[in-house]
């Protein structure tokens, strides 16, 4: 909780009402241990239920999708807008990211603009520097309400100030409202096919592992940008925040970890020149044969 009064939530963009936040917190809570359990099975049962080539494939193929989605989906397209795309292509970014268990699309967008606006200051809802109004004086601490904790115990942020263009396209309100059948649709996948393709003991699997394991990964890469990409790594010439280019995230998420770089050019659909960015590529790529329009460059 903030130190201080929360009296200037709303003009903040700071979502304060019981109920709302109550929301809010079981949402996140769900979202990130429903899967956990599922992965924590799988671990358990790796002794006598080990995953198969087919698991393998399934699990890499997804993840492959779910990154796509959460980093040049909800992130680069949803959040920065950085480029233009057709309704289809718009529907399919949508379930891609909402499959990922990272909160509907409209309450991602909104918290990731508040965290730009405040970056690394009072009231960022995830900066390892700042926790509400109070500055960390643990490095530890900091990474954790970064890492995790803030979407437990922090405040939502105001989708109608955040996030309003949002609420006013029919497409992604549907995909806000239908946030668990996409989520749950996600673990269902996998099980489907390893159905098809090994009968129930490979839909167990599949299940356990190309679904929330693969959910369960991406959530410790997308929270390790807010706490280790905030802490560990060079700075860009002129960076205004604690922001950090980290090479292993940046490996990890196909270009997402240069998180200077994007701080400081946050609405570039591509990381500049002379810096790896696959999905920035991938981005171009769909400019090319016009799927995509309009890509705003740094």
């Amino acid at each position: 909780t903030f130190s201080t009064s929360l009296v200037d939530a709303p003009s903040l963009g700071i979502v304060t009402e019981p109920r709302a936040v109550a929301t809010n917190r079981w949402l996140n809570g769900i979202s990130i241990f429903l899967p956990l359990v599922g992965t924590v099975t799988g671990i358990a049962l790796l002794p006598v239920l080990k995953p198969t080539a087919v698991t393998w494939i399934c699990f890499s193929v997804l993840m492959f999708f779910q990154i796509v989605g959460v980093t040049l989906g909800f992130h680069r397209y949803f959040v920065h807008r950085s480029f233009h795309c057709g309704r289809g292509f718009h529907l399919f970014l949508l379930v891609l990211g909402s499959s990922a268990f990272q909160g509907p699309v409209t309450r991602w967008v909104a918290d990731h603009r508040r965290h730009h606006r405040f970056s690394d200051q009072a009231h960022d809802p995830h900066s390892p520097h700042w926790i509400g109004e109070t500055p960390t004086q643990s490095r530890l601490r900091g990474w954790a309400h970064a890492h995790l904790l803030w979407m437990l115990t922090g405040f939502p942020s105001d989708e109608v100030r955040y996030a309003s263009d949002c609420l006013r396209d029919p497409l992604t309100t549907w995909a806000t409202k239908h946030y668990w059948h996409i989520a749950v649709g996600g673990l269902l996948l996998p099980t489907g096919i390893g159905a098809i393709q090994g009968g129930g003991s490979e839909a167990f699997l599949c299940f356990l592992w190309a679904g929330c394991a693969r959910v369960s990964l991406m959530h410790q890469l997308t929270w390790s940008v807010n706490s280790f990409g905030h802490m560990f790594g060079p700075r860009e010439s002129g960076a205004i925040d604690q922001a950090r280019n980290n090479p292993i995230l940046a490996i990890a998420l196909l270009g997402e970890g240069l998180h200077s770089f994007h701080h400081l050019h946050g609405t570039a659909a591509v990381n500049g020149s002379g810096r790896a960015d696959p999905i920035g590529c991938i981005i171009l790529l769909l400019a090319k044969i016009g799927v995509v329009t309009n890509v705003r460059r740094a």
